[in-house]
């Protein structure tokens, strides 16, 4: 599937010029945050849950992302513990006075003994251990956590979401502030999309999200405390690259 930049939904889009757009009744956006670029990242080397900081780089896509969120009008933030991902809420949360809460519920996948290691070190060191890449429901890598065992941690997140501030935000409504933003990394973001369109998990691989992406959900409210109903209406927003000058 080619990732679309913007899918139409029930709500229009809250960025246009800088300015917030007014929410319809019944729904709530969730903005959804890649953590900025780290070092890792640049040399695609596995993260998981070693803690890396932000680099430079990744530091100016949290400001364009904080930017670009300035407008919108967020209760709280949800943010894994990792640094990376503390670092980009952080900087964003510098434009809303709201709660940031932290919680290992978001953290990457644990990756185990590949972390640190690139795809092609992985392949060579690890020939008898790469199920993960075509089973990771079922299958870790060495020391590390499967898919099936992140979901759990994703979905307890989720519901305490869907509970504290989806579907009782009747205050935060009133209070011009009834937008969720979580800040978290690719795997935990890849199978939230899963979970909130009705795809199987095992197909998370067909999202891009890059480092430093926004991308947004509009969650339909008025069901059980719980359910989830949403439609995709922003995936993987980055910030525009420079032109080269011309010599």
């Amino acid at each position: 599937m080619k990732p679309s930049c913007r899918a139409r939904g029930l709500r229009d889009e809250i960025i246009a010029g800088g300015r917030a757009i007014s929410t319809n009744a019944g729904v709530r956006r969730l903005w959804l945050v890649r953590h900025g670029l780290t070092r890792w990242n640049s040399q695609q080397r596995f993260c998981g849950h070693s803690d890396i900081a932000l680099s430079s780089q990744g530091r100016s896509q949290a400001r364009w992302l904080a930017r670009q969120l300035r407008s919108a009008p967020i209760g709280v933030i949800y943010s894994s513990d990792l640094l990376r991902a503390r670092e980009t809420a952080e900087i964003i949360a510098a434009e809303h006075a709201v709660p940031l809460k932290l919680s290992a519920a978001w953290r990457e996948i644990h990756f185990g003994a590949w972390e640190g290691l690139t795809y092609a070190q992985i392949s060579e060191r690890f020939v008898e251990q790469t199920a993960f890449f075509t089973d990771p429901l079922r299958y870790a890598p060495p020391g590390g956590e499967t898919l099936a065992s992140l979901w759990q941690r994703v979905h307890s997140g989720v519901q305490e979401i869907m509970l504290s501030d989806i579907a009782a935000s009747a205050e935060q409504e009133a209070a011009g502030q009834s937008d969720v933003l979580i800040v978290s990394h690719g795997g935990p973001l890849r199978l939230l999309l899963c979970y909130a369109l009705g795809l199987a998990l095992e197909q998370q691989w067909r999202w891009r999200i890059d480092p430093g992406s926004l991308s947004a959900l509009d969650v339909l409210v008025g069901g059980e405390g719980t359910s989830f109903q949403a439609i995709l209406s922003l995936l993987d927003m980055q910030r525009p690259r420079r032109k080269a000058s011309a010599i």
